[in-house]
């Protein structure tokens, strides 16, 4: 450092560390290692770049996925590997205390170190001797120093008998791809291993084809060692990248300022502070490197492809973002790769595996267990046929045992679907530190594959691994379906509102009025017919009967003369024409279209009011979905609404759907869509759905966290999806076999009328029937008093004529007999008149005549 240095770069081991770590945090000097990382305590980490990836968790995650259980010999040959054996015993003690990967997993660690790797063989011997059992897996893992160590292992495993069946092997090592593998293909031994160097990387084969041109040209005294073909050490890929991160931030730092250096150099001298040549060691205090602060912050800010992959690290210098192909060689089979592992997904199998490695005989491979639960039409018992009951999967029917069958055909594996024990979809219960449900029997090994209408939730999602969504859906609402509203008596108004409705009383009252006074007014509606008098047709009367014809596209007998008149029947018949031909579009739909008056029409009417209760299931996605809706003010108070009243929730989808039905409109159940649509289309089909979906999630296949069935039923939900098989199937069993007609929804059209629909239509017609015969009856009546009136008048006035004539006549032939005593005249016998009087009259009217003195 006294001679002035930018960055440490070289490697380091245990003995070392404690002397590395006090130099870079007391100079604050940058130290960049290809060694393996030595985790330590934040406060620990000083100015330590580590480019090599550790892998510890990696071999916890493959012990994990092949399911090692019982004795597992971890064989070592540093301090580092030590180090290794401990946190790999720390992790798995977690694991089997907290049961992550099952009831049945045990797993003890037997460490054993060897001192020479080249004469390895007493120690294999003794590992070979310590099981006396034939039948015992025996599990080795080896963690050695470096590659070399590795080749000497695997030539020496042979000379001792150890490649046979039985034996299982990890190797630790970062470049599995290129170690001798022709001797263990054959004794059915399985071998595993880690490769991280992508060795179909396009930068890899650049880097390769650019090295060996170089190789070609270089001068006659080069003494570096030519790289042929893939060869390359993972070691040399690492130094490779090391300097790229080098040349990197020292470029980011001249690119963010390019004096940065400028007060550094002098006289091909590094100056530290513009004060002192290098840096000095004796100082006191000791004074740190200008730049090492500035060149750790621009190596932790790179991100970039590199030959070991993606180049980047955390805030402690750790690899962050990198890979680790895992490679295995079996029975005539290998190496071959069987996935991949990575610090944020851990295990990813590529392929369909058995719990050792090998690939799986079509033959013998062992039956997939398929966890479920009974919700119709997702999973069903189906009904016995000619009297007998069925039996293995032949039970159940319904989308999910469709969806098993299609899946199954797809891989060709058989498989045994089985109920969920606890009937629960699978949550973390508090107080027993544990899953229930499906999810439950998934992380503890119960189960291998869980198909249900299983929702795919972020905590379910940190502990289990989901495909793609089969179904998407949302949490809908479920209510009693309401009474529907027959059409009133006078549903034939509905068509217009009652303001339309008035203003046309208006402007036909308004009509006939200016049609009545143009007629009064204008001298060309006056009749001049010399024939006979002058006659205007247009009175009160015929201008409503006018307006009140158009109206009723009848037309009248008089038509308007004057020019103003047809102008106000021209626009009279044209507003006349656009109002029916209105009233006529909407009539059909008003007569013909039932509606159901639905209490509510969404979340908002349901958090609104109190009189209907809602609930969901006690435990699964739509609890969780209102428990954690903070940021939405209508679902959490109704998330506050049920907790206050807990008797609102049930315990399965079906007692929520009863209860429902039993409520009589005062319950609303809160579920799945899928499940609510199925439920409202079969009998009593006394259920709908209100409102739109609340939010929008999927169903998934559930699998165990990196379980080798994983990216297998990942492939075949797509597959299946792409070839029309899942809307198939929902069709087949949401669809289909519904039994409710069309006309069970909320809104209908219906083929006929009813007479409800048009009965207000007969009640004016017999209405108008009734008035026109009691106008009738009344224009009778006062026609025959005016006729008997002027009938009598006539009458009574040729008697009196008469009387008058006849007793002239009898004074002149003297046969009148005057008897003033009576007074009383007495004509030819005829008593059709009598008359008193006291003296010879002389003029008789109709006044003199009262009733009981004269009688006709």
């Amino acid at each position: 450092m006294s001679d002035g240095v930018f960055l440490f770069f070289g490697v380091k081991d245990t003995k070392s560390l404690d002397i590395v770590k006090s130099f870079t945090r007391t100079f604050r000097m940058p130290y960049m290692s290809p060694s393996t990382p030595v985790w330590t305590d934040n406060a620990d980490t000083g100015f330590e770049i580590y480019v090599k990836p550790d892998y510890t968790y990696a071999i916890i995650d493959m012990i994990l996925h092949f399911e090692w259980t019982g004795k597992i010999h971890y064989v070592y040959d540093s301090d580092e590997g030590l180090q290794h054996i401990q946190e790999v015993y720390s992790a798995l003690r977690e694991v089997m205390e907290h049961k992550l990967a099952g009831p049945t997993f045990n797993a003890k660690i037997i460490a054993r170190r060897i001192y020479n790797v080249t004469h390895a063989h007493d120690e294999l011997r003794q590992l070979d001797r310590m099981e006396s059992d034939k039948e015992v897996q025996r599990f080795i893992v080896f963690d050695l120093s470096s590659e070399q160590a590795y080749r000497y292992i695997l030539r020496q495993i042979p000379e001792v008998g150890m490649n046979k069946d039985g034996y299982h092997y990890l190797m630790a090592t970062l470049d599995f791809a290129h170690l001798d593998m022709r001797r263990y293909l054959h004794g059915g031994v399985n071998i595993t291993g880690f490769q991280l160097i992508d060795l179909q990387s396009p930068l890899l084969r650049k880097f390769i084809k650019d090295w060996n041109n170089d190789i070609d040209h270089k001068p006659p005294d080069d003494t570096r060692d030519p790289i042929s073909g893939t060869t390359l050490t993972y070691e040399a890929a690492l130094a490779v990248d090391a300097v790229s991160v080098i040349t990197g931030a020292l470029k980011g730092m001249v690119s963010s300022n390019p004096k940065i250096f400028q007060a550094t150099f002098r006289r091909k001298e590094v100056y530290n502070y513009n004060e002192t040549k290098g840096i000095p060691c004796h100082t006191t205090p000791p004074k740190p490197w200008m730049h090492g602060d500035d060149i750790m912050k621009h190596v932790k800010l790179l991100d970039f492809e590199g030959l070991t992959g993606r180049i980047n690290f955390d805030n402690e210098g750790y690899r962050a973002d990198y890979k680790l192909d895992v490679y295995t060689v079996g029975l005539d089979n290998g190496p071959s790769k069987i996935g991949s592992w990575t610090p944020k997904d851990r295990f990813v199998s590529s392929d369909f595996r058995n719990r050792t490695g090998n690939f799986i005989d079509r033959n013998q491979q062992h039956i997939v267990r398929i966890t479920s639960l009974i919700l119709p039409p997702f999973l069903m018992f189906a009904e016995p046929k000619d009297g007998k009951p069925h039996v293995g999967n032949a039970r159940f029917e319904g989308y999910v045992a469709s969806l098993a069958e299609e899946i199954s055909k797809m891989h060709t594996f058989e498989y045994e679907i089985r109920l969920v024990k606890d009937k629960q979809y699978g949550a973390f219960d508090i107080k027993t530190k544990r899953w229930d449900g499906m999810v439950g029997e998934l992380l503890y090994g119960e189960a291998d594959i869980a198909i249900a209408p299983l929702t795919i939730l972020y905590t379910r999602e940190e502990v289990v691994d989901f495909t793609k969504p089969f179904m998407n859906f949302g949490i809908s609402i479920m209510i009693k379906k309401p009474e529907i509203l027959k059409p009133g008596v006078f549903s034939f108004m509905e068509p217009l509102e009652a303001k339309i409705w008035i203003c046309i009383v208006v402007a036909y009252s308004t009509v006939s009025l200016v049609l009545f006074l143009i007629g009064r007014f204008s001298p060309f509606e006056w009749n001049n017919a010399s024939a006979g008098p002058i006659d205007n047709q247009f009175g009160i009367l015929n201008s409503l009967w006018f307006a009140m014809g158009a109206l009723m596209l009848q037309g009248s007998d008089a038509c308007p003369r004057s020019f103003s008149g047809r102008v106000i029947g021209t626009v009279w018949w044209f507003f006349v024409l656009i109002i029916i031909s209105s009233y006529t579009a909407n009539l059909a739909a008003f007569l013909t279209i039932e509606r159901m008056n639905t209490p509510i029409n969404g979340a908002d009417d349901l958090a609104a009011q109190t009189e209907i209760k809602y609930g969901t299931m006690r435990s699964g996605s739509t609890f969780q979905f209102f428990n954690k809706s903070v940021r939405v003010p209508t679902y959490q108070r109704m998330f506050q609404f049920m907790e206050s009243n807990p008797d609102v929730f049930v315990g399965s989808n079906q007692e929520g759907i009863e209860r429902v039905r039993k409520s009589k409109g005062k319950y609303a159940f809160l579920l799945e869509s899928p499940v609510n649509e199925y439920n409202n289309n079969k009998e009593p089909c006394d259920t709908i759905k209100v409102g739109n979906n609340l939010n929008s999630k999927g169903y998934g296949i559930a699998t165990a966290k990196n379980s080798k069935y994983s990216d297998m039923m990942n492939m075949a939900v797509l597959l299946l999806m792409e070839d029309g098989t899942l809307p198939k199937l929902h069709r087949q069993w949401f669809k289909d076999r519904g039994v409710c007609s069309a006309s069970d929804g909320d809104s209908s059209g219906k083929r006929e009328l009813s007479l409800s629909n048009v009965a207000g239509i007969f009640y004016i017609l017999v209405g108008g029937l009734a008035v026109a015969v009691i106008i009738a009856s009344f224009e009778f009546l006062c026609t025959k008093t005016k006729f008997l009136e002027k009938t009598s008048y006539i009458k009574a006035t040729e008697t009196v004529t008469t009387l008058l004539s006849a007793a002239s006549m009898e004074r002149e032939n003297g046969n009148i007999a005057n008897d003033h005593s009576n007074n009383t005249i007495n004509y030819n016998d005829r008593q059709e008149s009598t008359f008193n009087y006291t003296s010879p009259p002389q003029c008789i009217g109709f006044e003199h005549f009262t009733q009981g003195q004269t009688e006709l």
